[in-house]
């Protein structure tokens, strides 16, 4: 006999099948679910292919998620299970089937279908009809019972287990070496067995009578209302035997008066409707009454009452299309609070952590079903129960988002039975434009006919959600979400203290997303940034310190503050900030290059909000663009622009509060200083440190390290943000404390500030870092090497002063083509001769800024230019005058700076310079060039 013909013998063909395997060598079990018996069989043979067990359960199962008892749908089978082999019950198969034919003859019973097991034998009896677990049991119960009375020793653990699971036919006994092959003894075809003619041969006396199931009359998801049932007969739409049993209920019998009450009982308003067609009966009891509708065990099928009352039925528009009454009052159950909590996969947050969601209530006048999915429901004008299914599975509106840039938006929440839950965001725009709500739906994998009913109801959750809620700003930064420092954004995860909720998407951020997404494990990046767990690297640990530190500056009020590595090149500059951005994400995509331009990194500032910015390879930048670039990074805002398209000025973001770290092969402040005569603004924005060559024993050493990075990231940053949320004051007394700590042992002035919180930010968050075991550091030694590095910058900075004479000389060299370069009239007129014309030594080749005389050595400088110059060079023009008055000897004047030329301009304001001064006490010796 095939499998197939077997199978559908025995079991029932509604509900899940269920499959169990188990593989001897390994220890390995495996149990799964399938909705037909092809599907069982598939799977019993790929099973049987890779050396395992196959089993199949005897029952079918309401859901496909447990194979208790409780779960039991149908069985359609009798078994028994008999051992045989030397230790067992029987010696061998040929004795167990002697055995079990004198024992059918014994008790009259049909000849039962057998399976050679590969040791044993089991003994099944086929049934005509499936029957529920409650009918099935007593039988089952009797079988046992009989066994033992007539000795036959069958496994009486088997025999009344609706769970059991046996053997599949085809498959091997994989106990036996070599495998053994599960046979069907039965060469014929399949005779079922009467379910009523079985029982009887048990000892049917004792045992209730079973309810037959006929084809299901009823759906696990729908529930039916007695009351709508006689609606619908009222309007001659119903059932005319109930309106006969209603109206008529003296003169019923009493099958047509059970029949009705079967109909009644399996309505949710049952029992009141079991009393309204009995109370008028002449015979009627209450008690009576409870008691039959207690006994009933399943709605009565339209051809049992025919039976009970022919020629009535057979009339009915509905004949030979519904198999029960009681359909004519079902409709889809609504889910109870209960229900409401389910919990399923967040499939759009890293490793789909399984959440508790809360469904809320759906808006009038929709409602979700017991099993998921929106249904709509409602009365027409004659009083009929309208409903329709708007979607199969769960999907509704949780929030209404404001996006300064595309508007109002909200957040749908879409439940897969298989993956689990997604949250999307949709355009408001788009829920009320058709071909755009198709879009957006078919883009998330949601499928429908009616697209025009799920727009209908998402606009009523919009309207009801306008009605009752203010709109959420959409999250266009990530980092912390208020200075409270509750929540942290971080790619598509909005991140609390005891749970982490998806962040849907804004204009600025979505395309980072991909960035955020988490690779490799915790564990392995812990072990990756362990090569830096050594003597000497002690710049290294720093840097990627900054990485932790730079959600700490919210709690500073420091926008920013910036270190700079430079030196030559294969020194780890670049991989240092990779290991600093790897505890947040993709280092490849969140380390800004040298090809990104000033106002890309400027908008990745404002988007990281407090993640770490990291910039390599700034050689190629000149000292304005550095200079610009200081003091944009430490005033916290992107450049006021122009919106494109209108005249309106583009949305800015929070300030920034972040650490920043850059690198180049020069000195970021060297570079700033061949603009500038003195950049000590910017040095004391950016702190400084050459990095030196490390030697490492091979080259596959850092290779190895760099790998391990590109391959585990994006791990260590949730851990700990939700250490500062559920430690924030200890956290905010440890960073004072450290920055204590750092400005007395660097002895930092307020004009150090920037230095003083970058240092101390850093420290802090290795040392919270280490705390919770994401590293393993020295942060001792990283706290010496920062305050050594911050002496050398204060050096730095202290060597940055320049006399008088030097600004002098560099403004007069700097302008030296704009010079009128000439000699003195003094000694080439007499009292009241008329002016004498000088062949000027060299003319101005530009805008006038000065006149020198040659003879006299005497500098007269027009103040407005010479202002300018010292605001470019960050030189105090009121203080170098000042200087020049009291070192110099300068005074102020008008002259007539085209003196002894064809030109004759009016006076004009001076300073006047004697460059022939010898200011030896004030200034040390000076030699004349």
């Amino acid at each position: 006999m095939e499998t197939n013909t077997f199978l559908k013998g025995v079991l029932s063909d509604e509900g899940y099948y269920c499959v169990f395997a188990f593989r001897t060598n390994d220890d390995r079990r495996v149990q799964k679910f399938y909705d037909s018996i092809d599907a069982l069989i598939q799977a019993a043979e790929d099973f049987d292919s890779q050396g395992y067990d196959a089993y199949f359960a005897l029952a079918t199962f309401n859901e496909d998620n447990s194979r208790k008892v409780t779960n039991v749908k149908h069985l359609k089978s009798f078994f028994l299970d008999l051992d045989c082999g030397p230790s067992k019950d029987f010696t061998n198969q040929t004795e167990a089937i002697n055995e079990l034919r004198k024992f059918c003859g014994k008790l009259s019973l049909p000849k039962p279908l057998m399976v050679n097991s590969g040791r044993g034998i089991h003994a099944y009896w086929p049934l005509t009809e499936r029957v529920c677990l409650d009918d099935w049991l007593p039988v089952a119960e009797a079988l046992k019972k009989q066994c033992a009375q007539h000795g036959l020793l069958a496994d009486p653990a088997v025999t009344s287990d609706a769970a059991r699971i046996l053997r599949v036919p085809s498959t091997h006994n994989y106990k036996s070496d070599p495998p053994s092959e599960v046979v069907c003894l039965e060469k014929g075809s399949l005779t079922p067995v009467n379910f009523d003619v079985f029982s009887e041969k048990l000892g049917g006396g004792i045992i209730t009578p079973p309810t037959k199931i006929e084809p299901d009359t009823t759906d696990y998801g729908k529930e039916s209302v007695f009351k709508d049932i006689l609606l619908e007969t009222r309007s001659g739409k119903g059932c005319k035997q109930l309106h006969h049993i209603v109206k008529n209920q003296h003169e019923v019998t009493e099958p047509l008066w059970r029949a009705g009450l079967s109909i009644a009982k399996f309505c949710i308003d049952g029992e009141k409707a079991a009393h309204i067609i009995s109370r008028n009966h002449t015979e009627y009891s209450e008690e009576e009454t409870s008691t039959k509708f207690d006994l009933i065990k399943g709605p009565y099928l339209c051809t049992s009452f025919d039976e009970h009352n022919t020629g009535v039925c057979t009339e009915c528009p509905h004949w030979g299309k519904i198999k029960s009454p009681i359909v004519l009052g079902q409709r889809t159950r609504e889910a109870t609070e209960e229900d409401n909590v389910v919990q399923a996969p967040a499939i759009d947050l890293p490793d789909s952590p399984t959440n508790t969601y809360v469904i809320p209530a759906y808006p009038n006048p929709y409602f979700r079903g017991v099993n998921g999915g929106v249904y709509a429901r409602s009365r027409n004008a004659d009083g009929d129960l309208d409903e329709k299914l708007i979607y199969h599975n769960d999907i509704y509106v949780v929030r209404r988002l404001r996006d300064v840039e595309v508007g109002e938006a909200i957040v749908m929440r879409l439940h897969l039975p298989r993956d689990g839950v997604r949250e999307f965001t949709v355009p408001l725009t788009a829920v009320t434009s058709r071909e755009e709500f198709r879009k957006q739906m078919s883009m998330q994998g949601v499928a429908v006919t009616r697209m025009d009913d799920l727009m209908q109801y998402t606009t009523t959750w919009v309207n009801e959600m306008q009605a009752n809620s203010t709109a959420d700003e959409a999250h266009r930064q990530f980092g912390w979400t208020s200075e409270e420092c509750k929540t942290f954004v971080l790619g598509n995860q909005e991140i609390h203290a005891d749970r982490t909720e998806l962040n849907p998407p804004s204009t600025p951020t979505a395309g980072l997303f991909p960035s955020f997404e988490p690779k490799g494990s915790l564990e392995d990046w812990k072990s990756a940034v362990s090569f830096y767990d050594k003597e000497g690297f002690e710049l290294h640990q720093y840097v990627l310190g900054t990485g932790f530190g730079s959600v700490l500056m919210q709690l500073s009020p420091i926008n920013c503050a910036g270190l700079h590595l430079h030196g030559g090149t294969g020194v780890g500059k670049t991989t240092a900030m990779y290991a600093g951005a790897s505890i947040w994400g993709n280092p490849d995509d969140l380390v800004l290059h040298e090809r990104d331009t000033h106002n890309t990194r400027m908008n990745r500032g404002e988007v990281y909000h407090n993640l770490p910015l990291y910039m390599d390879e700034l050689t190629n930048a000149n000292g304005k663009e550095l200079s610009n670039l200081a003091y944009q990074l430490t005033g916290g805002r992107q450049r006021g622009r122009m919106a494109s398209g209108s005249n309106t000025e583009r949305h800015r973001g929070e300030s920034w509060r972040l650490l920043a770290v850059t690198t180049g092969n020069a000195s970021f402040i060297e570079q700033v200083s061949i603009l500038k005569a003195m950049p000590k603004a910017e040095a004391q924005r950016i702190m400084e440190c050459r990095v030196k060559r490390i030697q490492f024993d091979t080259k596959e050493e850092t290779d190895k390290f760099s790998n391990a990075l590109m391959s585990n990231y994006g791990h260590a940053g949730v851990p700990f943000v939700k250490y500062i949320m559920k430690n924030l004051e200890g956290v905010k007394a440890l960073l004072t404390k450290i920055q204590g700590k750092v400005d007395s042992q660097a002895k930092l002035t307020a004009e150090n500030r920037f230095w003083s919180v970058g240092v101390a930010t850093t420290i802090t968050g290795l040392m919270i870092a280490k705390r919770i075991g994401l590293v393993d550091y020295d942060v001792n030694a990283v706290f010496r090497w920062a305050v050594g590095q911050l002496n050398e910058n204060k050096r730095g900075v202290d060597d940055m002063g320049a006399s008088v004479e030097e600004i002098l000389n560099n403004y007069i060299n700097e302008h030296w083509g704009n010079v009128l370069w000439i000699k003195s009239t003094d000694d080439l007129r007499k009292q009241g001769e008329k002016e004498s014309i000088i062949i000027p030594e060299l003319l101005p080749r530009g805008k006038l800024v000065a006149r020198y005389e040659t003879d006299l050595k005497r500098a007269f400088l027009i103040p407005k230019p010479l202002k300018a110059w010292c605001g470019d060079q960050q030189i105090n023009y009121s203080a170098f005058v000042n200087e020049l008055k009291s070192k110099l000897g300068a005074t102020k004047s008008k002259i007539r700076l085209s003196k002894g030329t064809h030109m004759n301009l009016p006076p004009t304001d001076v300073i006047i310079v004697d460059c022939s001064v010898d200011n030896e006490n004030a200034a040390g010796s000076v030699e004349d060039v």
